[in-house]
Parts: structure tokens; sequence; C-alpha cells
């Protein structure tokens, strides 16, 4: 055998290769199945009928089956262990795919269920699980540095995506805005250090003028502009 290919005729586990084989009508077996085959001659639980030696079993809930025998209890189509899976839970079989759609977590961003690998967040702000490939900011499609990322109406977003999102992005600078914040009447942010008059670059820090769509201070204010006040907060 190749060492791979080493395994129980009936339920497919690796066998010891440093044991004696238990051999039973040219095939080879594990201790429970051995003992089976050769002293009881297992019958099918589903039809009851003997299992021929040179059939392969299905072994589930500790019973044998003819292998066209075992059917999902969902869908109740034959269950083959290697091309659909066998789950057992809770006293009933399942083929693996409608296991996983039964009863495992789908996947918030391709929708498929996530068996490995689950990723959701720690503090639970951001709800729903993902794989971990799939776990990527919701604008760009990039993947998180350092496992950080922003909760936006329960999506993940990067730190810049966020915060367009979230319109604090500063007015002055184009970067995030996270701590304290000037925002004015039109609903701009900006860093403190960066709200500033257009012709002086002074800082306001509280009255400022308005004109064509720039920010003066009282000095350099422009013919007509409109006087307003800004406010800071805690972003």
């Amino acid at each position: 055998y190749h060492p791979q290919c080493y395994s129980c005729f009936t339920c497919r586990n690796r066998l010891d290769p440093h044991r004696p084989p238990l051999e039973y009508q040219g095939r080879v077996y594990c201790d429970i199945d051995y003992t089976m085959m050769v002293q009881q001659r297992p019958a099918c639980a589903a039809c009851h009928q003997p299992i021929a030696p040179h059939v392969r079993p299905t072994r589930a809930l500790g019973r044998y089956y003819h292998p066209e025998h075992i059917r999902c209890s969902h869908c109740n189509k034959p269950v083959d262990p290697k091309m659909t899976g066998l789950v057992e839970r809770k006293g009933k079989i399942f083929c693996r795919p409608d296991f996983n759609l039964l009863y495992l977590p789908k996947c918030r961003a391709c929708g498929r269920a996530v068996e490995k690998e689950a990723v959701s967040a720690a503090d639970g702000k951001l709800k729903g699980k993902w794989h971990k490939h799939c776990f990527q900011c919701h604008e760009c499609h990039c993947a998180f540095p350092n496992n950080r990322f922003y909760v936006y109406k329960n999506a993940p977003y990067c730190r810049r995506d966020y915060h367009k999102m979230n319109n604090s992005l500063c007015k002055g600078c184009d970067d995030p805005v996270e701590g304290r914040c000037a925002q004015t009447a039109e609903g701009w942010r900006f860093h403190p250090n960066c709200f500033t008059c257009y012709m002086c670059q002074c800082l306001i820090t509280d009255v400022y003028y308005m004109s064509d769509g720039r920010i003066f201070c009282s000095k350099d204010r422009q013919h007509r502009s409109e006087k307003r006040h800004t406010y800071f907060q805690q972003l």
C-alpha cells in the first residue's frame, strides 16, 4: 500500500503500519470493523439485510448501512462519505452541504458556510462571521493590517474609508480626524490645527467668515462674506 492508502476498508481510518494487519477476505480492517465483519456479520440498519463481505459498508451513529441505504435527514438523498461528506448531529445523519446550510454560520461577504478560521469582532460591535480570506474593507476590499478595522453601519472598514463614510476626513489636509475636531456650520470637519484663514493661515477658534467656499478670519474677511460660528467636539 501507499502509506496514505493503508486504511480500514469500512471506516477508512488510517491503520498503524507497525501492527500486524487484520485481514478478512483480502481486505484489511481496524479492530472494531474486523470484529464486526468476521464475528458478527453486520446487517444494514436501514433494510436489515446482511452486508456482503465485498461491499464497503458505511458506518454512522454506531451502525452499519449499505452505501446506497444511508440517507441525509434533510434532503433524503444517499450520503457518500467520500463525495458528499457525512455528518452526525443529535442522532441524525446529514450530507455535508445540508449540514453546512442548516447549522453553520454564513460568511457575510460570500454567503457560503464558515467551517474553519471564522473571523468575528472580539468586542461584539460587528455582527456576523467571515471566512478569514473574505474579511476585508467593505469599500476598497483591502485586507486589514494588524487585524485593526473600523465599524460603520455594521460593516468593517479600513481607517480611511471609515472616516470617509463618517464624514470625518479633514477638509484641510484630507487625513482622518480622530480626537478633537473643529466643525463648521457647513458640516465640514477639520483638525484644530488645520482650521485656518485662507489668506493669512492664522488659526480660527470660533467666529469665521465664509465667501466663495473659503474660510477667512475677521481681519481678512471679504466683501459680503457671511459671519458664522464653529464648534469643537471629540470624535
